[in-house]
């Protein structure tokens, strides 16, 4: 049962056991009231017929019965009784069969109900002034009464039924527009399960709550759009960069076995076929890497002399740095040294490693990569700065994205396109950020790691 018939179907509950309640008690007092007239006025006229039927001769006067307040004049209805229970009068409609004293005998002055010959009627016994062993039987009938009864129940029921069928209207009414915007979110939370990323909730509500929450609903379909598509670009990527060594690899293998050659051939087809597997192996190792890190993040890390990994990243590339004639210069700010960031010592190993590969294969031959660390606030910032041709505007942010390269990069063929992005993703994994440093004068590139002092 949805949310929107349940809360009409308990809001029609409590109406009913309100308005139920409510009405029975009203019913209960409205039915007190006329029945205390009725015997008010019963009592009153048996008084005085009591004193009447004394002065008459015990015989019934002619003379209507007094007015009773909301019920009319009183129709006499009455038996006179000696006290051996025989009748010395009786009128309408009890002079043919009168019944018999010992049937119907109550206490003097208490009104009771009685059935005769099927008619409802509302009696009273009342001693005979003077003559206190001969009794007045009293009657009046009680159709107006019963008649008053059965109508304010008609209406009262009338009533009761339009009020419940108004109520449950408008409460289904009031809960389809109040569970309006969560529907919405709800359906687009479904179309999400099924695939579709492209709805949006466009909630419109006054409830700062709701609307908030279809905000964020809508935030993170969006996000995930992003991610999927982000997702499915490094799936594509991956297939791409995986395929050009593996290409090579298969046609070098295939040409090696095609004809037979001297020792010489076979050593340049080897050699050719483990350069492509050492481009497999390092793009290989970059993308479990960057799984790693994703998967990682937020895992137990530790206090780590920020100088020491420095220098252990630099003695990583000293091999490449020396290969490609490019120097490396280390300078550590007063306030840096000894300075401790809470990481995880390989993690962050690798977030500078890469930073100086990149800086060393974009440095020409004779070049500095230079390496400056300063400590701002509750922040440790290191620079890492080269002398290559630098990052084009409309690039700066897209080297962060897998497998993206510069041309200057992919003219090369150096690297796996991943390198940036690891370490971006290792320093946000544990507060800090990397970034190109937007006042950077030199020519070349220059980056920024910022990372939360320990």
């Amino acid at each position: 049962m949805t949310f929107r018939a349940r809360t009409t179907l308990w809001l029609a509950a409590v109406t009913a056991l309100t308005l139920g309640s409510a009405f029975s008690a009203v019913l209960v007092a409205f039915n007190g009231l006329q029945r205390k007239q009725l015997d008010d006025s019963l009592l009153a006229v048996a008084r005085a017929e009591a004193v009447e039927t004394h002065q008459h001769g015990l015989r019934f006067s002619d003379r209507p019965g007094p007015a009773a307040a909301d019920v009319g004049p009183l129709t006499k209805f009455g038996i006179i009784y000696d006290s051996s229970g025989a009748v010395l009068a009786a009128t309408y409609p009890f002079e043919r069969r009168p019944p018999p004293l010992t049937e119907i005998q109550k206490p003097p002055g208490h009104a009771f109900d009685f059935i005769f010959e099927r008619e409802h009627m509302r009696g009273v016994f009342m001693p005979i002034h003077e003559q206190p062993d001969h009794m007045l039987f009293l009657a009046t009938s009680r159709e107006d009464f019963e008649n008053d009864t059965a109508y304010l129940s008609r209406a009262m029921l009338t009533a009761f039924v339009v009020a419940v069928a108004w109520a449950s209207m408008i409460g289904y009414w009031m809960s389809g527009r109040l569970t309006r915007d969560h529907r919405n979110i709800a359906a687009v939370a479904r179309a999400v399960a099924d695939g579709d990323l492209t709805v949006r909730t466009d909630v419109q509500s006054g409830d700062p709550e709701v609307a908030q929450l279809g905000s964020d609903v809508d935030d993170m379909v969006q996000r995930l759009g992003e991610l999927v598509a982000t997702q499915q670009r490094f799936i594509a990527h991956a297939a791409h960069e995986l395929r050009s060594p593996l290409t090579a690899l298969y046609g070098e293998l295939q040409q090696a076995l095609r004809k037979e050659r001297d020792s010489a051939g076979y050593r340049h087809a080897i050699q050719h076929a483990l350069e492509a597997t050492r481009r497999l192996k390092l793009l290989a190792d970059d993308l479990l890497s960057l799984a790693r890190t994703q998967r990682d993040a937020g895992g137990k890390s530790e206090p780590i002399a920020l100088e020491r990994t420095v220098e252990d990243a630099r003695a990583m590339v000293s091999e490449l740095a020396r290969q490609r004639a490019v120097s490396l210069e280390l300078r550590l700010a007063t306030g840096a040294t000894g300075a401790t960031v809470q990481h995880r010592h390989h993690d962050l190993t690798r977030l500078f490693r890469n930073l100086l590969e990149n800086a060393i294969l974009h440095s020409p031959a004779g070049g500095t990569v230079r390496i400056e660390t300063a400590q701002r606030g509750d922040a440790i910032h290191t620079w890492i700065a080269d002398e290559g041709p630098g990052i084009a505007p409309d690039h700066r942010e897209r080297i962060f994205e897998p497998f993206f390269r510069a041309p200057s990069a992919t003219k090369s063929g150096e690297g796996s396109g991943l390198g940036l992005g690891i370490a971006r993703e290792i320093a946000r994994a544990h507060g800090g950020d990397v970034r190109l440093d937007d006042q950077a004068a030199a020519p070349g590139a220059r980056f920024l790691v910022v990372l939360p002092v320990a």
